[in-house]
């Protein structure tokens, strides 16, 4: 069976394997269940790979040791999203024109919720705090996006601007770029592009990086050129294939990621951000029409 757990942390933290880190990757992702009860000599001798290797391979993962490994894997023992036993799909291929509408719709939604449970579940602790520490340090938030990436700058830029920080969303790629000339120490700007091959958002962040602020990147392409430029940046993958596209289940993902941003931004500076909140809802209140009419009899 495989090791989605493990599969995951592969792809986000190495970008390019070896044959010799091949070899550990597909020993390790298609563990039988045991790997987190043997020892590194056991491993070494059945795979044909050196100890070192295999330790150098650990390290790269992001663990301070083999033992740290061992321990982090038995840990998620029970991350294993197996389709079969929790009825997920793992994409869209699954269909049939003969399927009811409502089994595509029961479907659809269990591939979200896999998608969702998998694809942040390496939002780490780390990774969490890094990117907070940043956004902390910062007066200005600037979101943006190109495409179908635009759309979770926008929704990203419509949550934020009820912190207590001034918030910034341009969609023009032009006047993106004419403002990143503006940028200072107190900004801090985030760039989303799933492919992570956008020229246009390469170009953005290739000018945000000659500015003194501060850059954070969401990308599904752990590959991606954006990842040079970044200060920290938010890996998103999903198990896309066809009609399952960056517009559908990715979007999920980077939305709830962003929701899980702002509420803890919310929470950690309760007092000014609900000040700032209450704010805007008695400036948005004057919009709303109260009725005068009187209730029927």
């Amino acid at each position: 069976m495989k090791n989605h757990y493990l599969d995951q942390r592969i792809k986000i933290n190495i970008k390019q394997l070896s044959i010799t880190e091949k070899k550990i990757a597909d020993y390790f992702v298609n563990d039988d269940g045991t790997l987190a009860n043997q020892t590194l000599e056991q491993i070494s001798e059945y795979i044909k790979v050196s100890k070192s290797s295999i330790f150098q391979f650990v390290k790269k993962l992001g663990y301070n040791g083999f033992q740290s490994f061992k321990i982090d894997i038995a840990k998620h023992s029970d991350y294993e999203p197996s389709f079969e036993e929790m009825k997920f799909i793992s994409g869209f291929d699954t269909l049939s024109p003969n399927d009811s509408n409502q089994t595509i719709a029961t479907k659809v939604l269990q591939a979200n919720i896999y998608s969702l449970s998998n694809s942040l579940n390496f939002l780490t602790h780390e990774k969490l705090d890094n990117v907070l520490q940043i956004i902390n340090s910062s007066e200005t938030l600037h979101f943006f996006g190109q495409g179908g990436s635009s759309i979770v700058a926008y929704d990203s830029f419509h949550k934020f601007i009820r912190t207590k920080y001034r918030c910034n969303y341009i969609a023009d790629y032009h006047m993106q770029l004419s403002f990143a000339t503006k940028l200072n120490e107190k900004d801090c700007v985030f760039i989303f592009s799933h492919s992570g091959q956008t020229i246009e958002s390469i170009n953005l962040a290739q000018l945000v990086k000659k500015s003194s602020a501060q850059l954070i990147v969401f990308t599904g392409n752990n590959r991606s050129e954006l990842l040079k430029y970044s200060d920290e940046s938010i890996i998103i993958l999903t198990e896309e294939t066809i009609f399952r596209t960056e517009s559908l289940i990715s979007r999920i993902s980077y939305l709830t990621a962003v929701d899980i941003l702002y509420m803890i931004v919310m929470f950690k500076d309760y007092e000014e951000n609900i000040n700032s909140l209450n704010k805007i809802r008695s400036s948005v209140k004057s919009s709303k029409r109260i009725s005068t009419q009187k209730e029927p009899k």
